[in-house]
Order: C-alpha cells, then structure tokens, then sequence
C-alpha cells in the first residue's frame, strides 16, 4: 500500500494546489509531503514536479502521470468500497456542500434523523454561496438548486421546488397596491446578487409568455438566508426558494405574494438536487444520504 499512500500524495499535493495545504489535508507536514514526492521521483527516473517556482508547476512527465494515478487511485477507492459494500452497513466520513440558504432551511433540519438512522457515518457539512470542484475540493455530494446539465456527474433531483415571492404582513398593511408583477418596480425589493448581472425577475403572464421585469432592489445579497431575514424584518420583497420560506409562510411570518403567476428568477424549472461523482460502485454512504434525503423531503412536500 505504500505506492498507493505515494500515489495519494502526488495527486492531493497537485489538487491542493501546494505542499501546506496537502500536508493539512493528509494530516502530514509539509516537508513528508516534499520527502515522499522526491522519493517517487526517484523511483521513477522523471521529474513530475517544478519546484524552481514560487508555485508548483507541473512538468509534462507529471501530467502524464497525474492523468494515470488518477484512474489507479479511483479504481482502488472502487475496490475498497465494494469490499466494504459487502458488510451492507454505510460508514466513513461523508463530505457535502450546499448553498447556505438550502442548507440551513432545508437539509439542517433532516440531518438528526439521518444520523439516527446511520451512526456510522461521519457528516462533514459545508455551507457557502459558490459552486464547488467536487474532485479537486474532495466533496463526495453537492446539493445545488436549478437544473445542471454537466454529464460528469450524477444528478438526482430531491425535491421539485418553485420560487416565491414574500414579505412581512407588516409591509404589506402599507403596501397594498401590488395586484400584478408589473407593481413590483415600484416597490422595495430584495435581490439576490450576481456578480456583473442586472437583477431580473421573470414571471409568466395571462398568455403562458415569459416576461422580464428590471428590478432595483432595497437590499442586494448573495445569501438567500439574509433576505429571507430581511423580509421578515418588513424590509422588502424577496423571490426566494419555496421550501425555505414555507414554515414562514404557514406560521403568518411571511406572506405570499401573487400565487397566481409563476416567478424564477433564471429558470422556471427549479429543484433540488444532489450531484455527486460517477462510480462503477456507488458507495453506501452516498447513496444513503441521497435516497434518505430524496425520501424524507417527498414526505415533507406531500404534508
């Protein structure tokens, strides 16, 4: 197994980019990690790794190599997984990424239950509002919402889910006027930021035909959570993902808006889903995080 732990190396060191942060990642120091490397080299007669630059440089031999260590090391994690697969018990650390909002309002809330159900699983959660490298930010799940079409992975929808519009009942005593999407110019607004972009909402009007609506928010951010907060604040309106805000909305919290038109605020056809890697062996762990969480937000959107 020690070309294989040399293999791990060299590929981590090249992933992480430098000798730190694979030394962080494989819990070694950065000097084992410089050791173990020259001494690959060595056996191999070739040098893979520049390291007359202030950064690590990759030398064609180590390209060559990286592209086949890669296929070596994901076709032992295969084996190791199907020897492990057949105990039929999903265990080891279990890495994920979610949008914050998503992850918070939505997943938070199931993970109880899931680690009840499976103690043997280790859960390393992750919140931020970039998209993240599964395989260079070894993440074995990402939960992203909007449709994907990268054929790298697999993606499986969770939950079907619309966007809606909100705000306080305190805002809309004083704001009353707002019977069509076209009203919604006019009034305070809270907008999700994307960088570069105009911030555009898009409703479906009394003819089926998309329509595009220019919006100048109050309050700009590129976190779903804080608007959510802002507009039970009665700062604004907010378009947010329906099961973020559904409790609000059953509780009076926050009210909806025009639930006779359909908003998106890029496309119409949202959801949640989980992406994860394609393996010959789908691990348990993945697996049974993805048809747990499938199943328990079905439930929870038939209630």
């Amino acid at each position: 197994m020690k070309a294989l732990d040399s293999l791990r190396i060299f590929v981590t060191t090249l992933r992480k980019g430098s000798l730190s942060a694979a030394a962080r990642s494989l819990s070694l120091s950065p000097a084992t990690i410089s050791r173990r490397i020259s001494a690959l080299e060595e056996e191999l007669g070739v040098q893979l790794v520049d390291r007359t630059s202030r950064n690590l440089k990759v030398t064609e031999a180590g390209k060559a190599f990286l592209a086949r260590a890669e296929v070596v090391l994901e076709a032992m994690a295969e084996a190791e997984e199907a020897a492990r697969s057949s105990k039929l018990l999903p265990e080891g650390r279990l890495r994920i990424h979610s949008r914050t909002q998503i992850g918070l309002r939505v997943i938070a809330p199931l993970l109880p239950r899931f680690a009840r159900r499976h103690p043997d699983i280790q859960l390393e959660f992750e919140l931020s509002e970039h998209p993240v490298n599964l395989v260079e930010q070894d993440f074995d799940i990402d939960i992203r919402t909007g449709e994907s079409n990268d054929s790298s992975f697999v993606i499986k929808r969770l939950l079907s889910s619309d966007e809606v519009l909100v705000a306080s009942p305190s805002f809309m005593k004083v704001h009353k006027r707002i019977h069509h999407p076209r009203d919604l110019t006019q009034v305070r607004c809270l907008t999700y930021r994307r960088e570069h972009e105009a911030t555009t909402w898009k409703y479906i009007d009394e003819q089926g035909e998309q329509q595009v609506l220019v919006i100048q928010g109050v309050l700009s951010s590129n976190n779903g959570e804080l608007l959510r907060l802002a507009a039970i604040g009665g700062m604004g309106i907010a378009l947010l993902s329906e099961p973020t805000v559904r409790s609000c909305i059953q509780d009076g919290t926050l009210v909806r808006l025009l639930p006779e038109h359909r908003f998106a605020v890029r496309a119409f056809s949202n959801g949640i889903y989980a992406v994860f890697r394609q393996s010959r062996t789908l691990p348990l762990k993945v697996r049974a995080f993805v048809d747990f969480m499938a199943d328990a937000l079905r439930e929870g959107d038939a209630r």
